[in-house]
């Protein structure tokens, strides 16, 4: 699913996870009026509780595919792998993969961040939504923009039992105005 343009009530108020609200909030206030923050700006020690979801991801290689430059520890747990490195959209399914690389050249070319609903699945067959922000931010060369995100699974991840994690569908794209 492909959504763009103006949402009903608050961009806060379509996003499920607390974590991602509250990451979205800092980054809106990190920004100020510019159409997007340094990476300077960034004090990790801002997002306490956010920041073991949190990921940087940029562009590489001659496809200009995003890897993860920057992934939090809880973010790598959920996933059952270090994924620092690594193609930020491994795994997904040729139609999710062209609706979230559309959505990210927004993020790096338009300064828009977006928002994504979006699904995986475990060995063990269960379903576990997230929500993801992926927001712009210059990088420190002052010209590239890389993508801060945060990855929010829904649940208590404590609970969960599995130990291979797939991407399974992506429900949701929303792209807003900073």
């Amino acid at each position: 699913m492909w959504v763009s343009g103006e949402a009903r009530g608050s961009q806060e108020d379509l996003i499920l996870h607390p974590g991602a609200r509250t990451l979205l909030g800092h980054w809106l206030t990190l920004k100020g009026d510019r159409p997007a923050p340094a990476r300077g700006d960034l004090d990790l020690r801002q997002f306490r509780r956010q920041a073991p979801w949190m990921f940087i991801v940029e562009r590489a290689g001659e496809r200009g595919d995003f890897t993860y430059r920057l992934a939090g520890t809880a973010l790598c747990g959920f996933l059952k792998k270090e994924v620092t490195g690594t193609e930020f959209l491994a795994g997904w399914g040729r139609f999710e993969r062209g609706a979230m690389l559309r959505a990210l050249d927004a993020v790096t070319g338009n300064l828009q961040p977006a928002h994504f609903r979006i699904r995986y699945a475990t060995d063990s067959l269960q379903h576990i939504g997230a929500d993801m922000l992926a927001l712009p931010m210059t990088a420190r060369d002052g010209r590239s923009v890389h993508v801060l995100g945060g990855l929010f699974p829904h649940g208590n991840p404590e609970i969960w039992s599995y130990d291979r994690l797939r991407p399974s569908d992506l429900a949701g794209v929303r792209l807003f105005d900073g």
